[in-house]
Parts: C-alpha cells; sequence; structure tokens
C-alpha cells in the first residue's frame, strides 16, 4: 500500500526525489517504473506500471459515444508517461505536466493506496483545510456506516 504525505523539492531539472520509504517498496515490489499522467489541473497521478494497467484498460473501455468521456480518455491516457526511476530514485516530470498542473518547486507527494498524487504544497495545505473545515455530520451524511 502507498500512503502517507511527504513534502519535497524539485530539483533545477524538474526531477522528484522519490523518498526512501516509498522508493525500497516501489522497487521490490513493482520495479523501476512509473506512469505519471493529468486527470485534472490541480495535481498528477503517479501509477507504479503494474497498478496503472488495470486503470489504463477500465479507462481504454470506456463508451466512446459520449463527448465527455472522450474527452477525459483523451486527457488522462493522452497525457500518460513512462518514467524510468534512475539509481538515485528520481524521476524527470515532463515539463508540460508540471506546466499543466501547477508544479513549482515545493511538491506534496500524497499516497493514495494504489498511485501518488502529486500537488503543489501549497496547494495541497489548501486542500489539507478544505477538508479539516469539513464538518463532520455532512461527512457522515455520504459515508453511511463507513467508520475508520
Amino acid at each position: 500500500m502507498i500512503g502517507g504525505v511527504s513534502i519535497l523539492s524539485l530539483d533545477s531539472k524538474g526531477r522528484l526525489a522519490i523518498p526512501a520509504k516509498h522508493r525500497e517498496t516501489l522497487l521490490s515490489s513493482f520495479g523501476h517504473k512509473l506512469i505519471v499522467t493529468l486527470e485534472s489541473s490541480d495535481h498528477l497521478l503517479l501509477y507504479p506500471e503494474a497498478n496503472w494497467r488495470p486503470v489504463e484498460a477500465r479507462l481504454l473501455a470506456l463508451p466512446t459515444g459520449n463527448p465527455a468521456l472522450k474527452r477525459y480518455q483523451r486527457l488522462v491516457l493522452g497525457h500518460a508517461e513512462t518514467l524510468d526511476m534512475d539509481s538515485s530514485g528520481r524521476v524527470l516530470l515532463p515539463a508540460r505536466l508540471r506546466e499543466l498542473s501547477s508544479l513549482d518547486k515545493d511538491v506534496a507527494l500524497v499516497g493514495m493506496g494504489n498511485r501518488f498524487e502529486l500537488w503543489n504544497a501549497a496547494e495541497w495545505d489548501k486542500q489539507t483545510s478544505d477538508a479539516l473545515a469539513i464538518d463532520p455530520a455532512d461527512l457522515a451524511d455520504h459515508l453511511g456506516d463507513f467508520t475508520l
């Protein structure tokens, strides 16, 4: 499982150094290939290659007659790129994806179970504040019997 939040800095070339705690898990369980893609304008998705393949298959299976779904397929699949983790545990994030998701120097790498999300650190702090401000009663209406 991929979890935790790490605040990191991209280097001058746009490389992300995967933290050691994740790097060891990724290399031993998934290998050195990661897939990065765009899902929205505020963050990137970063999947171990093995975890990406089922997602890719589900996206390819979406009905193509729906214009909104077709645009979503193009967004996610069209921007998907394979990254190779180097011997230092770094991946080079494509400049265009960094630009489209407003990633500058400081980023938040957020573990989401089967993938990472990569956020601008300031935007991640805002997302965290917004989540902490959710009224528990409103959340309970959506979660039903689910508890942690």
